[in-house]
């Protein structure tokens, strides 16, 4: 397939690279000049990228932040044409999906998905073919959805090496990824805050580095994401507080027993997410 990747960052020239060895004809577009010219130089793109060369692609993957995304297609929907595939990357959907169907010219199918993999650094350097090897890869299909937009993105997993491919709606999406995703990196974020030990550092240990890595965050996106999805995320943040106060409560009232099975019911359930 002609594929253009609109966005080099990390997760757009890692999508490059991998699509690209996996045999597609792969253009990409950046702003950044810079970028562009050492994807071309890397062979991370095909040197004839360019904006009309998008009218040629089968799939045209938008890799920018949401409300970019939306930008993008006011501003470049015009080179899109009848039958294509448009979809994005993005880490939030229902708002962004809205404003995109809203515009999109007539006869373009739109499938959005999210590739559940990612590092705690972000650019075109950070890149990598392998990054998406067994992650999690969610379609969600929407209002202009095509028949063969599923089978296109799932070859694309698969290209990708992803392991589990599930098909959702916007609004589960935005419901899942308020758990697993963005309330995972907020309860890093205070970890990290709530330091306030002058040794830390050197008391550090796995367990510390494995619940904190993602605090190295890349607080650009990440605060839109949170902003962009904050219906479902404050949902769950509720009930992380509701749980802390019952650990809590636990602890200061010395209930072994209670404790216990509690722990126990949260390893039990951790290992089910091991089996595939």
């Amino acid at each position: 397939m002609k594929i253009m990747i609109i966005g080099l960052g990390l997760i757009g020239a890692s999508y490059a690279e991998g699509l690209k060895l996996a045999g597609h004809d792969v253009y990409g577009l950046d702003h950044d000049a810079h970028v562009m010219e050492e994807a071309i130089q890397k062979h991370v793109i095909l040197s004839t990228s360019s904006v009309d060369i998008i009218k040629t692609c089968d799939v045209v993957i938008l890799a920018l932040y949401p409300h970019d995304n939306v930008a993008w297609v006011k501003e470049n929907g015009h080179y899109l044409q009848k039958g294509q595939l448009l979809t994005d990357v993005s880490g939030t959907k229902a708002k962004m999906m809205q404003a995109i169907e809203t515009i999109l010219p007539q006869g373009i199918f739109y499938t959005s998905h999210h590739p559940m993999a990612g590092k705690e650094i972000s650019g075109f350097h950070a890149r990598s073919a392998h990054l998406f090897h067994r992650a999690n890869f969610i379609i969600v299909q929407g209002i202009h959805s095509g028949e063969s937009d599923e089978n296109i993105l799932r070859g694309i997993a698969n290209d990708l090496k992803f392991g589990k491919i599930i098909v959702t709606d916007a609004t589960t999406h935005d419901k899942l990824i308020a758990f697993t995703s963005q309330l995972t990196h907020v309860m890093a974020v205070c970890f990290m805050h709530a330091d306030h030990e002058e040794n830390t550092k050197q008391a550090t240990g796995d367990s510390f580095r494995d619940l904190t890595r993602i605090a190295k965050i890349n607080e650009t996106m990440w605060s839109e994401l949170f902003i962009e999805n904050k219906e479902h995320l404050l949902v769950m943040m509720d009930r992380m507080e509701d749980e802390l106060k019952k650990i809590k409560k636990m602890i200061q009232e010395d209930n072994m027993m209670e404790l216990q099975t509690y722990l126990r019911q949260a390893k039990e359930k951790r290992k089910s997410f091991d089996i595939h």
